[in-house]
């Protein structure tokens, strides 16, 4: 009925659809409902099984086409992803978020408060503070108490000498201080937030494709294809994920006094695990020496790294542009 073949099979050669009367009763609709999500249960069971105790099993499986018996790998990575993000915005607080002033200040406040620590900033002085918070933020501290307008400021450094005025970052940083100023009705101390810890993920969601060329790049072109290192790159990412939905529940059962825990020891575990887990899983999937597997774990991570923290790089400074 789906394509206009003949069958005279349970299931259709062409299109694959079961062969079945098109008015089907109630009881078969409702029989087929249960029998599609213990299906898609049983199947998510077993592939999560493999995934996390048999790492590159799923990969080799999927790519010598053993595929019915375990979820679809971007199917898989959507579904683990989507609980890992529904997990970080349910448990994210609404104090303060990227681009939002977290204190308000009046015009003749000096004081600010970082990280802890109290600053005092003289009137007619310029501060550009930045740190990391608890829970991975990065947190920009802006204090300007010298012009009241980027007209002010740009006046003043064209009647400067050339070896006067503001230059390089530094001084794009002051002139983009003095603008963050006059766009929040002139306070002079503006505190931003960009929560790094949550924006890693989406970063290497992103860069999935990315992470699959490097592992392409120490392996033969001959012997493989790009898209097989893609689906290994899926695999080890969906792993990452549920790594990193874990690390989220137990950071939520440690009390808030203990941030050793929560800043070092616990992520250090989970990049310490996700390592192990690329070790293991390129040993399983490529078939090479524990050595020669580490070897290139490493390498592969590195690059991963560089790219990690260049975006990382690229958010910040964005962050301090836009807002």
């Amino acid at each position: 009925m789906n394509c206009g073949f003949t069958v005279e099979e349970r299931f259709c050669s062409r299109c694959g659809q079961e062969n079945q009367e098109p008015k089907e009763s109630f009881g078969h609709l409702i029989g087929h409902f249960f029998a599609d999500v213990t299906h898609f249960d049983s199947q998510i069971f077993s592939t999560l099984k493999r995934l996390l105790f048999r790492p590159g099993f799923l990969t080799r499986e999927y790519i010598a086409g053993k595929r019915a018996s375990y979820l679809n790998p971007v199917r898989m990575y959507v579904f683990i992803s989507a609980v890992f993000f529904l997990a970080v915005f349910a448990g994210s607080d609404d104090g303060h978020s990227a681009g939002e002033e977290a204190s308000q200040v009046s015009g003749k406040a000096d004081t600010a408060k970082v990280a802890g620590d109290t600053m005092k900033t003289p009137p007619g002085e310029e501060a550009f503070i930045f740190s990391f918070g608890s829970g991975g933020k990065v947190i920009f501290n802006l204090t300007e108490n010298k012009y009241h307008s980027l007209r002010e400021y740009d006046s003043v450094q064209r009647a400067l000498p050339d070896s006067a005025r503001d230059k390089g970052a530094f001084g794009w940083m002051l002139r983009n201080n003095v603008r963050l100023k006059e766009q929040h009705n002139y306070r002079t101390h503006i505190r931003l937030e960009s929560d790094v810890a949550h924006t890693i993920p989406k970063i290497m969601f992103l860069l999935l494709p990315l992470f699959a060329l490097f592992v392409g790049w120490f392996y033969s072109r001959k012997r493989y294809f790009y898209v097989q290192h893609a689906i290994f790159s899926i695999h080890y990412h969906s792993f990452v994920f549920l790594l990193f939905l874990l690390t989220l529940l137990v950071e939520k059962l440690i009390p808030g006094e203990m941030l050793l825990l929560v800043l070092v020891v616990v992520p250090g575990i989970s990049l310490l695990l996700a390592f192990t887990y690329l070790v293991a899983a390129l040993k399983g999937m490529y078939g090479q020496s524990l050595g020669m597997a580490f070897v290139k774990a490493l390498g592969i991570s590195l690059l991963y790294l560089i790219f990690i923290l260049l975006a990382l790089g690229l958010l910040i400074v964005t962050t301090f542009l836009w807002y």
